[in-house]
């Protein structure tokens, strides 16, 4: 059973984008809080971080509340990353968590009308977004779109509400070269059980042409 908190967030789904901000602005501390405890950023920062130098400089698409900063600052992270999140609130609390330079509201379905990013990057990461807001064939390519040649991508996908052979295929289309695989479970609590699947990668194209 979905605790209030998801039923608001989740059951907006793929609707109303008006919907879902108003979801996280509601539930932003609440859900900071859940998803910090479910140990599953922390686990994507311990994946990510061995092909990072402490001072690459990164952008974090979705990011909420700032917890993959937090995390990636606590694994050895040593530059704030840019972020883009839908939420105002979510925003805030990711400003004042100091790990991020350049927090941007931006609705994540619509690329072409996203704010001006200072790429190319030399990481990104995203977790909790692709599959579960933004389909990973609209997330995927403007992702790597801000990416530089030989930069490192790392993605989650909770693979139920993504299909893994389409999303595979259009990773190698990309230029993305697979280097890991780590399942990240979400226990049961204040946010259903769940498991992430976080996939690092390294870009062998420039990104930044498409």
């Amino acid at each position: 059973m979905k605790s209030p908190l998801e039923d608001t967030i989740w059951g907006a789904g793929y609707g109303s984008v008006a919907a879902v901000q108003a979801a996280f602005d509601r539930f932003g501390p609440e859900y900071h809080q859940a998803i910090l405890a479910s140990g599953a950023p922390a686990g994507a920062a311990r994946a990510l971080m061995p092909h990072l130098l402490p001072d690459a400089q990164g952008i974090d698409f979705g990011c909420g509340s700032g917890v993959l900063g937090l995390a990636l600052r606590d694994a050895g992270l040593r530059r704030p990353l840019d972020g883009l999140d839908l939420s105002p609130v979510m925003l805030g609390l990711a400003r004042e968590t100091g790990c991020y330079r350049h927090p941007l509201r931006a609705n994540l379905l619509a690329p072409r009308e996203c704010p001006e990013l200072a790429k190319p990057y030399d990481f990104a990461i995203t977790m909790g977004l692709m599959g579960d807001y933004v389909p990973y064939y609209v997330a995927l390519p403007h992702i790597v779109s801000s990416l530089r040649s030989g930069a490192f991508l790392g993605y989650a996908v909770e693979r139920r509400s993504t299909p893994c052979h389409a999303l595979e295929k259009l990773a190698l289309e990309l230029g993305l070269d697979p280097l890991s695989e780590t399942i990240l479970p979400v226990p049961e609590g204040k946010l259903t059980e769940q498991v992430y699947h976080f996939f690092v990668a390294r870009l062998t194209v420039s990104g930044t042409s498409s």
